[in-house]
Protein backbone atom coordinates (compact mmCIF):
# COMPACT_ATOMS: atom_id res chain seq x y z
CA UNK A 1 0.00 0.00 0.00
CA UNK A 2 1.47 3.23 -0.96
CA UNK A 3 0.93 6.42 1.34
CA UNK A 4 0.25 9.68 -0.28
CA UNK A 5 0.63 12.63 2.11
CA UNK A 6 -0.04 16.05 2.27
CA UNK A 7 0.22 18.98 5.35
CA UNK A 8 -2.61 20.62 3.60
CA UNK A 9 -6.14 18.82 4.04
CA UNK A 10 -7.21 21.00 1.40
CA UNK A 11 -4.91 19.58 -1.35
CA UNK A 12 -5.56 15.93 0.08
CA UNK A 13 -9.32 16.78 -0.67
CA UNK A 14 -8.81 16.94 -4.07
CA UNK A 15 -5.93 14.34 -4.98
CA UNK A 16 -8.69 12.15 -3.43
CA UNK A 17 -11.57 13.18 -5.54
CA UNK A 18 -8.63 13.13 -8.36
CA UNK A 19 -7.94 9.81 -7.46
CA UNK A 20 -11.34 8.32 -7.42
CA UNK A 21 -11.93 10.00 -11.44
CA UNK A 22 -9.34 8.27 -12.60
CA UNK A 23 -10.84 5.59 -14.82
CA UNK A 24 -8.02 4.84 -16.88
CA UNK A 25 -5.95 3.05 -14.02
CA UNK A 26 -8.71 2.40 -11.82
CA UNK A 27 -6.60 3.42 -8.83
CA UNK A 28 -8.12 2.25 -5.29
CA UNK A 29 -7.59 5.44 -3.14
CA UNK A 30 -8.89 5.05 0.35
CA UNK A 31 -8.93 7.62 3.55
CA UNK A 32 -8.76 6.21 7.18
CA UNK A 33 -10.43 8.07 10.22
CA UNK A 34 -8.54 10.87 12.21
CA UNK A 35 -5.29 10.74 9.26
CA UNK A 36 -7.25 13.35 6.86
CA UNK A 37 -4.11 14.63 5.26
CA UNK A 38 -3.03 10.99 4.06
CA UNK A 39 -3.96 9.20 0.84
CA UNK A 40 -3.79 5.51 0.46
CA UNK A 41 -3.61 3.80 -2.93
CA UNK A 42 -3.82 -0.04 -2.64
CA UNK A 43 -1.94 -2.10 -4.97
CA UNK A 44 -4.02 -3.45 -8.34
CA UNK A 45 -1.85 -6.51 -9.49
CA UNK A 46 -3.63 -5.46 -13.45
CA UNK A 47 -1.99 -2.51 -13.79
CA UNK A 48 1.23 -1.68 -15.14
CA UNK A 49 4.00 -0.22 -12.75
CA UNK A 50 5.14 2.30 -15.53
CA UNK A 51 1.58 3.56 -16.03
CA UNK A 52 0.61 3.52 -12.28
CA UNK A 53 2.99 5.99 -12.14
CA UNK A 54 2.43 8.13 -14.63
CA UNK A 55 -0.89 8.53 -13.00
CA UNK A 56 0.36 9.46 -9.70
CA UNK A 57 2.21 12.11 -11.08
CA UNK A 58 -0.35 13.46 -13.39
CA UNK A 59 -2.56 13.55 -10.44
CA UNK A 60 -0.25 15.29 -7.91
CA UNK A 61 0.66 17.79 -11.53
CA UNK A 62 -2.82 18.41 -10.87
CA UNK A 63 -3.35 19.09 -7.10
CA UNK A 64 -0.47 21.22 -7.68
CA UNK A 65 -1.87 23.03 -10.86
CA UNK A 66 -5.26 23.46 -8.77
CA UNK A 67 -4.38 24.25 -5.46
CA UNK A 68 -0.69 26.21 -5.79
CA UNK A 69 -0.02 27.54 -9.32
CA UNK A 70 -1.86 30.67 -9.10
CA UNK A 71 -0.42 31.93 -5.94
CA UNK A 72 2.59 31.22 -6.93
CA UNK A 73 2.61 33.28 -10.33
CA UNK A 74 1.01 36.28 -7.79
CA UNK A 75 4.20 35.23 -5.66
CA UNK A 76 6.58 35.88 -8.50
CA UNK A 77 4.55 38.88 -9.79
CA UNK A 78 5.23 40.39 -6.00
CA UNK A 79 8.41 39.07 -5.11
CA UNK A 80 10.49 39.01 -8.69
CA UNK A 81 8.90 41.55 -10.13
CA UNK A 82 8.35 43.92 -7.70
CA UNK A 83 4.06 44.30 -8.60
CA UNK A 84 1.79 45.31 -5.71
CA UNK A 85 -1.12 46.81 -7.26
CA UNK A 86 -4.15 44.14 -6.73
CA UNK A 87 -5.53 45.05 -10.22
CA UNK A 88 -2.50 44.75 -12.35
CA UNK A 89 -1.93 41.20 -10.65
CA UNK A 90 -4.85 39.62 -11.37
CA UNK A 91 -4.61 40.84 -14.46
CA UNK A 92 -1.29 39.48 -15.27
CA UNK A 93 -1.57 36.28 -13.43
CA UNK A 94 -4.87 35.76 -15.84
CA UNK A 95 -2.77 36.37 -18.87
CA UNK A 96 -0.41 33.99 -17.28
CA UNK A 97 -3.07 31.49 -16.98
CA UNK A 98 -4.43 31.83 -20.57
CA UNK A 99 -0.79 31.19 -21.34
CA UNK A 100 -0.55 27.93 -19.56
CA UNK A 101 -4.10 26.83 -20.84
CA UNK A 102 -2.69 27.78 -24.26
CA UNK A 103 -6.17 29.73 -24.59
CA UNK A 104 -4.69 32.30 -26.81
CA UNK A 105 -3.57 31.49 -30.29
CA UNK A 106 -1.43 34.73 -30.30
CA UNK A 107 0.91 33.03 -27.91
CA UNK A 108 1.39 29.82 -29.68
CA UNK A 109 5.01 29.79 -30.95
CA UNK A 110 5.79 30.91 -27.11
CA UNK A 111 4.18 28.34 -25.41
CA UNK A 112 5.57 25.93 -27.26
CA UNK A 113 8.84 26.70 -25.27
CA UNK A 114 7.01 25.83 -22.49
CA UNK A 115 5.67 22.56 -21.97
CA UNK A 116 5.56 23.43 -18.55
CA UNK A 117 2.62 21.21 -17.66
CA UNK A 118 5.06 18.15 -19.31
CA UNK A 119 8.33 19.73 -17.19
CA UNK A 120 5.66 19.63 -13.69
CA UNK A 121 4.23 16.13 -14.38
CA UNK A 122 8.34 14.78 -15.41
CA UNK A 123 9.46 16.30 -12.18
CA UNK A 124 7.03 14.36 -9.83
CA UNK A 125 7.76 10.93 -11.68
CA UNK A 126 11.11 11.78 -11.42
CA UNK A 127 10.61 11.61 -7.22
CA UNK A 128 8.12 9.12 -6.52
CA UNK A 129 9.18 7.09 -3.44
CA UNK A 130 7.61 3.38 -2.99
CA UNK A 131 6.16 3.61 0.09
CA UNK A 132 5.60 7.25 1.07
CA UNK A 133 5.39 10.40 -1.57
CA UNK A 134 5.49 13.85 0.26
CA UNK A 135 3.64 16.21 -1.61
CA UNK A 136 5.11 19.10 0.00
CA UNK A 137 8.78 17.84 -0.03
CA UNK A 138 8.68 17.56 -3.39
CA UNK A 139 6.85 21.72 -3.96
CA UNK A 140 9.86 22.82 -1.35
CA UNK A 141 12.91 20.85 -2.69
CA UNK A 142 12.52 19.88 -6.18
CA UNK A 143 10.42 22.55 -8.60
CA UNK A 144 13.58 24.37 -9.36
CA UNK A 145 13.34 24.13 -13.11
CA UNK A 146 9.96 23.88 -13.33
CA UNK A 147 9.98 27.64 -11.30
CA UNK A 148 12.50 28.96 -13.50
CA UNK A 149 10.09 28.64 -16.38
CA UNK A 150 6.83 29.62 -14.53
CA UNK A 151 8.81 32.95 -14.08
CA UNK A 152 9.83 33.02 -17.54
CA UNK A 153 6.45 32.42 -18.34
CA UNK A 154 5.03 35.37 -15.90
CA UNK A 155 7.52 37.74 -17.63
CA UNK A 156 5.71 36.85 -21.44
CA UNK A 157 2.38 37.98 -19.07
CA UNK A 158 4.12 41.06 -18.31
CA UNK A 159 5.14 42.17 -21.54
CA UNK A 160 1.48 41.39 -23.12
CA UNK A 161 -0.14 43.44 -20.16
CA UNK A 162 2.00 46.48 -21.14
CA UNK A 163 1.03 45.65 -24.84
CA UNK A 164 -2.46 45.92 -23.79
CA UNK A 165 -2.00 49.11 -21.42
CA UNK A 166 -0.31 50.53 -24.30
CA UNK A 167 -3.16 50.01 -26.39
CA UNK A 168 -5.77 50.58 -24.38
CA UNK A 169 -4.33 53.90 -24.05
CA UNK A 170 -3.97 54.57 -27.94
CA UNK A 171 -7.94 53.36 -28.08
CA UNK A 172 -8.49 56.49 -25.54
CA UNK A 173 -6.72 59.07 -27.27
CA UNK A 174 -8.58 58.69 -30.47
CA UNK A 175 -11.70 58.00 -28.78
CA UNK A 176 -11.27 61.77 -27.41
CA UNK A 177 -10.40 62.94 -30.94
CA UNK A 178 -13.22 61.28 -32.30
CA UNK A 179 -15.93 62.66 -29.59
CA UNK A 180 -14.04 65.90 -29.86
CA UNK A 181 -14.15 66.52 -33.51
CA UNK A 182 -17.04 67.87 -35.62
CA UNK A 183 -19.13 64.96 -37.62
CA UNK A 184 -18.11 65.08 -41.54
CA UNK A 185 -21.41 63.01 -41.97
CA UNK A 186 -23.96 62.14 -39.64
CA UNK A 187 -23.96 58.03 -41.07
CA UNK A 188 -21.41 56.35 -43.08
CA UNK A 189 -21.38 52.82 -43.70
CA UNK A 190 -18.24 50.71 -44.21
CA UNK A 191 -17.92 47.38 -46.10
CA UNK A 192 -14.90 46.03 -45.05
CA UNK A 193 -12.46 44.07 -46.93
CA UNK A 194 -8.98 44.16 -47.59
CA UNK A 195 -9.72 47.59 -48.72
CA UNK A 196 -12.71 49.29 -47.04
CA UNK A 197 -15.30 50.99 -48.90
CA UNK A 198 -17.08 53.86 -47.36
CA UNK A 199 -20.38 55.01 -48.30
CA UNK A 200 -22.59 58.18 -47.55
CA UNK A 201 -26.52 57.08 -46.23
CA UNK A 202 -27.59 57.61 -49.72
CA UNK A 203 -25.31 55.25 -51.38
CA UNK A 204 -23.00 57.36 -52.45
CA UNK A 205 -19.27 56.19 -52.42
CA UNK A 206 -16.16 57.96 -51.07
CA UNK A 207 -13.95 57.89 -53.33
CA UNK A 208 -9.96 57.62 -52.33
CA UNK A 209 -9.65 60.99 -53.57
CA UNK A 210 -12.36 62.69 -51.77
CA UNK A 211 -11.11 60.69 -48.34
CA UNK A 212 -7.03 61.97 -48.93
CA UNK A 213 -8.44 65.70 -49.23
CA UNK A 214 -9.83 65.44 -45.86
CA UNK A 215 -7.20 63.81 -44.44
CA UNK A 216 -4.63 66.03 -45.14
CA UNK A 217 -6.01 68.37 -42.99
CA UNK A 218 -5.13 66.04 -39.91
CA UNK A 219 -2.29 65.21 -38.84
CA UNK A 220 -3.20 61.51 -37.98
CA UNK A 221 0.49 60.69 -37.53
CA UNK A 222 0.41 61.57 -33.87
CA UNK A 223 -1.59 58.67 -33.25
CA UNK A 224 1.04 56.59 -34.59
CA UNK A 225 -1.55 56.00 -37.69
CA UNK A 226 0.56 54.77 -40.81
CA UNK A 227 0.84 57.08 -44.14
CA UNK A 228 -0.64 54.62 -46.33
CA UNK A 229 -3.34 53.01 -44.17
CA UNK A 230 -6.93 53.81 -45.45
CA UNK A 231 -9.13 51.48 -43.31
CA UNK A 232 -9.24 53.14 -40.10
CA UNK A 233 -8.20 56.68 -40.86
CA UNK A 234 -10.79 57.76 -42.94
CA UNK A 235 -13.29 56.89 -39.91
CA UNK A 236 -11.48 58.94 -37.62
CA UNK A 237 -11.19 62.02 -40.26
CA UNK A 238 -15.23 61.26 -40.77
CA UNK A 239 -16.23 60.93 -37.17
CA UNK A 240 -19.94 59.92 -38.58
CA UNK A 241 -22.55 60.55 -35.52
CA UNK A 242 -23.36 56.90 -36.58
CA UNK A 243 -21.39 53.74 -38.37
CA UNK A 244 -22.60 50.83 -39.69
CA UNK A 245 -19.92 48.36 -40.53
CA UNK A 246 -20.20 45.32 -43.13
CA UNK A 247 -17.66 42.53 -42.30
CA UNK A 248 -17.19 38.59 -43.16
CA UNK A 249 -14.99 38.49 -40.29
CA UNK A 250 -15.71 39.86 -36.90
CA UNK A 251 -12.96 38.57 -34.75
CA UNK A 252 -10.33 40.89 -37.79
CA UNK A 253 -8.12 43.35 -35.47
CA UNK A 254 -8.91 46.39 -37.75
CA UNK A 255 -12.61 45.46 -36.79
CA UNK A 256 -12.15 45.08 -33.14
CA UNK A 257 -10.38 48.45 -33.06
CA UNK A 258 -13.35 50.43 -34.59
CA UNK A 259 -15.42 48.49 -32.18
CA UNK A 260 -13.56 49.85 -29.83
CA UNK A 261 -13.28 53.22 -30.81
CA UNK A 262 -16.67 53.89 -31.53
CA UNK A 263 -18.63 51.40 -29.47
CA UNK A 264 -22.22 52.19 -28.71
CA UNK A 265 -21.84 54.61 -32.17
CA UNK A 266 -21.12 51.22 -34.27
CA UNK A 267 -23.46 48.74 -35.38
CA UNK A 268 -22.16 45.63 -36.94
CA UNK A 269 -23.80 43.29 -39.69
CA UNK A 270 -22.33 40.29 -42.01
CA UNK A 271 -20.96 41.45 -44.84
CA UNK A 272 -24.09 39.64 -47.31
CA UNK A 273 -26.90 42.24 -45.58
CA UNK A 274 -24.96 45.36 -47.13
CA UNK A 275 -27.51 48.04 -48.67
CA UNK A 276 -25.74 49.25 -51.48
CA UNK A 277 -24.33 46.41 -53.52
CA UNK A 278 -24.97 47.22 -56.90
CA UNK A 279 -27.17 45.22 -59.62
CA UNK A 280 -24.44 43.01 -61.11
CA UNK A 281 -22.57 42.63 -57.76
CA UNK A 282 -26.16 41.07 -56.60
CA UNK A 283 -26.78 39.21 -59.17
CA UNK A 284 -23.17 37.35 -58.90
Amino acid sequence: MLEVYFEQEQEADVFYQLAREETETQLKAIRRRGNRNSIFILQVESVDMDIKKKTLAKLLSNVYITCREIPQIRTILEKKYHFSNKEEIERITSIAHSLLEKDEDIYEDKIHQHELRDILMAIFLLHLEPDVIRFDSIVHFRLHHYLEQLTEIVGLAIDEFKREEEYQSFINSIREFVHRKQAEEDVIFVLAGEQYQFYREDGTCLTKEMLEELMNHFPLFIFGMQENEWNISPLLMLAPKHLFLYTEDPNDAQINTILNIFQEKCSLFPSDAFPFFDAEEKES
